[in-house]
C-alpha cells in the first residue's frame, strides 16, 4: 500500500481476458496501456502499439494493474523496460511462475481465517444479522469455507429476509452444490467453469478424481489410485491445480468445499465416479487393516484381516492414522454409497483401535452406524464385531444400559454362529459393564465365564495368553473397586507380565497405572505416564501423572508431575486442571 501511494501518476487499469475467460488479443491489451498513458491516436499493428508503449513509458511513474491475466505471454509486453518508477501489478486465476523471472512478487490470496470470515458475513449481513439464529450464522459462515466473493454473495442472498437463511442451511446439508445454484452466487459458479475449461484434460480428470476421496484431506496416492497413474504424475498434477487455485496444500491437500461439489458434479457427468470411488475405498481398506494390525493384536472378523502386507511399527501406524483417520471414517459411508458393503464394514473394524485409543466417540459411533447397515446385509459375523466395538463406545460414554443391549445382541449372535472369540469378547465386556454397575458379584461371573471361554475349541493359541491377561487386567479393576487391593495387585502383576513382552504400549500403561494405584506405587504411575505419553494419549497421561503426584513421597518430582497435568489439562479443556492450580498454590 504504502508502494502503491508513493508512485505518484496515472492508475491504469486493463482487463487481459474476456468474459467467456478466452484471452484478450495484445493488441487491444496495449491500446487500453496508451490510452491509459494519455494517447489516443493508436498504430494498427501490434509491433507498433509495442513500441510506443515502452516509448511512452519511459522514465514515467505510474501504476497499471492487468486483471484476469491467461497466460505470461500477455504480460511481458506491458512491462515498461525504460520506467523505474512504474509499479505493475497482475491478477490470475493461475499462478503464472515464469513471471518471478521478471522480478514479479507473488501475492497468494488464502482463505480469511474463521474469525474474520464470520466477521465478514455478519457485516455484510448489517442489521439481518440479528435476526438469524447464532448457530445458523456458525453454519453459513462454515459453507462459505472462508472465500470472501462466496460469503458477500450469500449475505446478499440473505439480506432483508432472514427467514430463508434455515432453508438454505438445510439445503446445502443435502448437497453443497445447492450454494451454487443460487442466483447471486452465479459468478463463483462461472469463475469455476471458466477456470475448469481452461485445464488441460489430464487436470480436468485429476481435479474431480481427488474430489472423490472422503474425508478432509488427502495425499496423492489414493487420487493415482483412483486415475490409475504414478504417484509423482498425480503430485504433479495436483500442484498445477493448487497454482490454479483449485486445490489448497498445506502439509496435505485439500480441496474447499464447494469448489469439491462442483467437481463431483464432473466426476458424475463422466460416468466413472462410482469407479473411482471404489477404487479409493478399497485402497483405504488395505492400508487401515496394515496399519492396525501394528496397533493391537485383538481377534478380527472379516476375509482381508487374513491378509498379511508389508509390516509397519506402532509409532508408524499411529502417524498413518493421526493423519487418514477422517477420511477412513468417511470411506465407511462412501463404500456404502457405492454398494460396497464388505468394504464399508470391514473399515470400521480396522479405524475401531485407533478411534478407541483416542476417544473419538462420535466418529466412532457414526461410522459403525453406517457399518452396520452394511454389515447387517452381508454377515451376521460382522455384525457381532461391530455391536461389540460399538457397545465399547456407549461404554466410554458412560451409557452403560445402550452398552449392554450391544454387548448382548453380540453374544447372542456368537453363540449362534459358535464365534469362540466373540463369545469370550462379549462375557468380558459385560463383566465391565457389571462392574461400572457396582454388581461385583455379577462382573466376578461373567470375568470366570469369559476366562473358562478361553479354553474352548476355537480359541487360536496365539489369542488366549492376551485374552487372559485383559480379563486379569478387568478383574484387578473390579477387585480394586470393592477395596480388595492385594488381590487386585496380584492379578493385574499376572496381566502386566504378558503385555510387558508386547509392543501394546497402551495396555501396559493401563496395568501399570491399576497396579500404581492399587499398591501406592508412584513409579508404576510415573512410567504408566511416560507411556501413554509415547502413544499420544494425554488424557490418559495426565491422569497418570495427577495419581503419581498424590502417592510421590519426593515434593519435587510430585510438583513436577502436577504441573505437567495441570498444563496437559489446560490443553484439553478439563476442569480438573483449577484443582492443580490451587494444589500448586497458581490457583
Amino acid at each position: 500500500m504504502e508502494r502503491l501511494e508513493s508512485v505518484g501518476g496515472p492508475y491504469i487499469e486493463i482487463r487481459a481476458s474476456q468474459p467467456d475467460g478466452s484471452p484478450i488479443p495484445l493488441g487491444e491489451l496495449l491500446g487500453q496501456a496508451l490510452t491509459g498513458l494519455g494517447l489516443t491516436d493508436l498504430d494498427a499493428t501490434d509491433d507498433a502499439r509495442a513500441t510506443s508503449y515502452q516509448r511512452l513509458s519511459a522514465g514515467r511513474a505510474f501504476v497499471l494493474l492487468i486483471k484476469d491475466a491467461v497466460s505470461v505471454e500477455q504480460i511481458r509486453p506491458l512491462i515498461p523496460v525504460g520506467a523505474p518508477d512504474a509499479l505493475v501489478m497482475v491478477t490470475s486465476r493461475n499462478a503464472l511462475r515464469r513471471l518471478y523471472a521478471d522480478d514479479f512478487v507473488g501475492v497468494k490470496l488464502d482463505r480469511l481465517p474463521p474469525e474474520e470470515a464470520r466477521q465478514l458475513l455478519v457485516s455484510s449481513l448489517g442489521a439481518t444479522a440479528a435476526e438469524i439464529d447464532d448457530a445458523l450464522i456458525g453454519e453459513l459462515d462454515a459453507l462459505c469455507d472462508g472465500h470472501p466473493l462466496l460469503i458477500r454473495l450469500v449475505a446478499a442472498h440473505l439480506l432483508g429476509r432472514a427467514r430463508v437463511a434455515a432453508s438454505l442451511v438445510t439445503r446445502v446439508r443435502q448437497s453443497r452444490a445447492a450454494l451454487l445454484d443460487l442466483d447471486v452466487t452465479r459468478p463463483v459458479t462461472a469463475a469455476l467453469t471458466l477456470t475448469y475449461r481452461g485445464l488441460r484434460d489430464p487436470l480436468r480428470e485429476v481435479f474431480w478424481l481427488a474430489s472423490l476421496v472422503p474425508g478432509p484431506d488427502f495425499g496423492p496416492v489414493p487420487v493415482a489410485i483412483a486415475g490409475g497413474t504414478e504417484v509423482l504424475a498425480a503430485e504433479e498434477m495436483l500442484d498445477d491445480l493448487v497454482d490454479a487455485n483449485l486445490v489448497t496444500v498445506a502439509g496435505r491437500y485439500a480441496i474447499p468445499s464447494v469448489f469439491r461439489e462442483f467437481a463431483r458434479l464432473r466426476a458424475r457427468e463422466s460416468g466413472r465416479a462410482d469407479a473411482a470411488v471404489t477404487k479409493i475405498v478399497r485402497w483405504y481398506l488395505r492400508e487401515a487393516v496394515r496399519h492396525d494390525a501394528a496397533l493391537s493384536a485383538r481377534w478380527r472378523v472379516g476375509s482381508v484381516f487374513a491378509v498379511t502386507g508389508p509390516t509397519v511399527s506402532r509409532d508408524e501406524a499411529l502417524d498413518w492414522f493421526g493423519q487418514e483417520w477422517r477420511t477412513v471414517v468417511a470411506c465407511v459411508g462412501a463404500a456404502r454409497d457405492v454398494g460396497e458393503h464388505d468394504v464399508a464394514w470391514q473399515l470400521c473394524v480396522a479405524v475401531f483401535k485407533y478411534l478407541h485409543l483416542h476417544g473419538h466417540t462420535d466418529a466412532w459411533l457414526e461410522s459403525h452406524r453406517l457399518g452396520l447397515e452394511s454389515a447387517r446385509l452381508r454377515d451376521p459375523a460382522a455384525v457381532m464385531q461391530l455391536t461389540n466395538q460399538r457397545g465399547a463406545a456407549w461404554m466410554a460414554l458412560g451409557d452403560l444400559d445402550r452398552a449392554g443391549q450391544d454387548f448382548t445382541e453380540s453374544l447372542a449372535l456368537a453363540e449362534q454362529l459358535d464365534h469362540a472369540q466373540g463369545r469370550q469378547s462379549n462375557l468380558e465386556w459385560l463383566g465391565k459393564v457389571a462392574a461400572k454397575k457396582k454388581d461385583f458379584v455379577e462382573a466376578h461371573a461373567r470375568y470366570d465365564a469369559s476366562e473358562a471361554a478361553i479354553d474352548l475349541p476355537g480359541i487360536p493359541d496365539g489369542q488366549k495368553g492376551r485374552m487372559r491377561a485383559l480379563v486379569n487386567l478387568n478383574r484387578a479393576r473390579a477387585l480394586f473397586a470393592e477395596g480388595r487391593r492385594t488381590p487386585a495387585v496380584a492379578a493385574v502383576t499376572l496381566a502386566l507380565e504378558y503385555f510387558r513382552a508386547t509392543d501394546e504400549r497402551e495396555n501396559t500403561a493401563k496395568c501399570l497405572r491399576v497396579r500404581g494405584e492399587a499398591s501406592g506405587s508412584a513409579p508404576d504411575c510415573h512410567e504408566a505416564a511416560e507411556l501413554f505419553r509415547a502413544d499420544g494419549l494425554r488424557r490418559a497421561e495426565a491422569d497418570a501423572l495427577d495419581l503419581a503426584a498424590t502417592l510421590d513421597s519426593d515434593p519435587e518430582r510430585a510438583r513436577a508431575a502436577r504441573e505437567r497435568a495441570a498444563d496437559l489439562y489446560a490443553e484439553l479443556g478439563d476442569p480438573r486442571e483449577d484443582r492443580l492450580r490451587d494444589e500448586l498454590g497458581e490457583g
